[in-house]
């Protein structure tokens, strides 16, 4: 990945000392948005019924300390997933700032980058410490993406997909948190995920610049993104897997079969398309329909 692809997603940038000046002007910023910027964090936000994991027969039959680490494993992913997504989204929202077409456009996403900043900075205090990127795949292809000069491309993929499909997933998070603060937290994030989003299905409507180009790229894009969903809870099998040891292909059906993997990630696909259709162009829908990318996988094609 190149240089300016991590500083567009943020992903690897170096922090500060925490007794450095600038440190001390962003806390003193952040205190005048009425942002809290302590809290204690704790291991488990979500417990095993949001994960699905008190169906599987492997979680059930564990010591309560493997359990516990298995949950503490599948938070984490959680926590950092939301750090890195919003990392990326500040980054994003400013360079959508330069891409911008009239004044108007470029005083939304200099406000919706403050959004993200502050969403952020909302959820630092929540990881017991500072991840380090570790090149997970979906977010390494966001990273790259978003690099992109692609205007259509960017809008289609962070502001109708993915922040489309980041309302209900907060919502969720926010309804079923064991934290009330934390869950507070993730449920005020929805109206500025709700404008983002707005603007960029108004944006992809009234664009007239399609051109094959930007329609290949799109195409391509959200392949990539829909197959990310047909796989299942990847994750979840690794950090089963982390703890319990090797796990032999029919394990892994057999846990993907108990999360009813391919009942929940139908209902994903379903939302994804119902994003779609009336935004981009049929074309694009057609050929992803034409492919199967709006349909699940299997338990068994999951692993493969």
């Amino acid at each position: 990945m190149s240089e300016i692809s991590h500083k567009i997603s943020g992903f690897t940038l170096n922090h500060v000392d925490l007794e450095s000046k600038t440190q001390r002007l962003l806390t003193s910023a952040l205190k005048k948005t009425n942002i809290c910027t302590s809290c204690q964090p704790q291991s488990l936000f979500w417990d095993a019924n949001y994960f699905g994991l008190n169906q599987v027969k492997y979680f059930c039959s564990a010591t309560p300390q493997q359990q516990r680490q298995i949950l503490q494993f599948a938070n984490k992913d959680l926590l950092e997933e939301i750090y890195w997504v919003e990392q990326a989204g500040v980054g994003y929202m400013a360079k959508m700032v330069i891409l911008a077409q009239t004044h108007e456009e470029r005083l939304l996403y200099s406000l919706f980058s403050a959004d993200e900043a502050t969403h952020l900075a909302t959820i630092t205090p929540f990881l017991k410490e500072v991840p380090v990127f570790s090149g997970d795949s979906f977010l390494s292809y966001m990273a790259k993406a978003i690099e992109s000069d692609d205007k259509l491309l960017l809008m289609v993929l962070v502001q109708v997909v993915l922040e489309g499909w980041g309302m209900g997933h907060y919502r969720s998070l926010a309804k079923y948190c064991l934290n009330s603060y934390l869950g507070e937290v993730l449920q005020g994030f929805l109206d500025a995920e709700a404008r983002h989003h707005a603007l960029g299905v108004t944006l992809v409507k009234n664009s007239t610049d399609y051109c094959q180009e930007s329609l290949g790229n799109i195409y391509s894009a959200l392949t990539y993104f829909l197959h990310m969903v047909q796989v299942g809870p990847q994750r979840l099998l690794i950090n089963i897997e982390r703890v319990l040891g090797y796990l032999s292909a029919n394990d892994k059906v057999e846990i993907l079969t108990e999360l009813e993997t391919e009942k929940h990630s139908s209902k994903k696909l379903d939302l994804l398309r119902s994003l779609l259709v009336g935004t981009v162009p049929d074309s694009i829908i057609e050929s992803l329909e034409k492919q199967g990318s709006f349909h699940p996988y299997s338990p068994s094609q999951c692993i493969k």
